[in-house]
């Protein structure tokens, strides 16, 4: 072989191992991070072998100090802002908080504050209200994206209505990794409280079936989450999660599982439900919520753009409010810290619903506000 067709020969073998070697970096990290593809998309990635390579000696030689000291992209102040629950797994305990969301850049450590109180029943502070000329008051339930993860107590779009109505009380009971299973466990509590007056905001997203069922893959992605947003946290295995299941003839069984799968191996490691099954234990919750709500209830669909089953064939009182990308409500995010949607979603959320209901106020004869 002469020399030229060697060192072309060896010029293509490199080229295949460091593609090859790429592809394989690529899957690994594809595997690693896959439930959280789209909160990385938009960062500077380098190759993903290069990537490999410096985890790999960062793990082996940390001295090197090949990689920056990870930091906590959430904390919040005082610490004690979650504590166990029997029925919804966890809630939140009352008082002010402060949410800070950090970044490490090249300039530096950045973070951004943002202001929560919860309130003695449990609930986030939507404002003053006036307490008198309206006969309804009006409650929200939802998940972190109603809550208002990323904004402070007078960005949410509660708050925003509680102004624009200030006669109507309003009562947001939201909060991260909610869904109508907790919606459902806060109606039955509060049985004697709302009134078949009062009218109820129900949040929904394709993405609270999973929620719903205790997905296998959702557990997977909570402990993903928790260890990237909170790293060196040690996981603690009382933490769990409400779950709504289907018994015999298709009864509606609500229980807890533990959060993390390091505490439920087996669990986590069993088949994903069936979509057809999520869509059923999702139609079954509506049910259940709508059977004991005997009021108006506005279904909040704030997320997923294609044909789903549970919002066809709703119950009488309940009617659907789209509000997803499909009706320009834009989707921006926290400054950049944080994936929740962000003051613009919020304040397109108000002015969506506060039409809504001073329509429905109108119907009423009670648009006092």
């Amino acid at each position: 072989m002469s020399p030229y067709k060697k060192v072309f020969f060896y010029a293509v073998m490199i080229v295949f191992v460091v593609a090859i070697t790429e592809l394989v970096a690529s899957a690994a990290l594809y595997y690693r991070y896959r439930n959280r593809v789209p909160e990385l998309a938009g960062r500077d990635l380098s190759l993903s072998s290069l990537v490999v390579v410096r985890k790999a000696m960062n793990a082996l030689f940390p001295a090197l100090g090949l990689e920056r000291q990870p930091v906590a992209k959430l904390s919040r102040q005082p610490e004690t802002f979650f504590t166990g629950d029997p029925e919804q797994g966890y809630r939140a305990n009352p008082g002010p908080y402060v949410f800070r969301y950090a970044r490490q850049t090249d300039k530096g450590p950045e973070h951004l504050d943002t202001y929560v109180t919860i309130n003695s029943d449990g609930s986030r502070a939507t404002g003053p209200t006036s307490g008198a000329g309206s006969n309804a008051a009006l409650y929200v339930f939802g998940d972190s994206c109603i809550f208002g993860d990323g904004v402070s107590d007078e960005q949410t779009f509660s708050f925003l209505l509680q102004a624009a109505f200030p006669s109507m009380p309003m009562h947001l009971y939201a909060l991260g990794g909610y869904s109508w299973v907790n919606a459902l466990i806060s109606v039955e509590r509060m049985a004697d409280r709302i009134r078949p007056e009062d009218i109820v905001i129900l949040g929904y997203a394709d993405f609270y079936k999973e929620r719903q069922v205790a997905a296998p893959s959702r557990l997977r992605a909570i402990e993903e989450w928790t260890r990237e947003k909170f790293p060196g946290v040690k996981l603690d295995p009382k933490d769990r999660v409400a779950r709504a299941r289907l018994a015999g003839e298709g009864k509606l069984v609500l229980d807890t599982v533990p959060m993390y799968c390091q505490y439920n191996q087996a669990y986590c490691d069993g088949p994903e439900p069936s979509g057809a099954y999520q869509d059923a234990v999702a139609r079954a919750l509506l049910q259940a919520i709508a059977k004991r709500l005997t009021g108006k209830i506005y279904l909040l669909h704030f997320f997923g753009e294609g044909p789903d089953p549970v919002l066809q064939d709703l119950p009488p009182n309940v009617e659907l409010v789209s509000a997803t990308s499909r009706e320009s409500i834009p989707r921006d995010d926290v400054m950049g810290f944080d994936n929740h949607p962000g003051p613009y979603w919020h304040y397109a959320i108000y002015r969506k619903l506060r039409q809504v209901l001073e329509r429905d106020l109108k119907m009423r004869g009670n648009d006092k506000r």
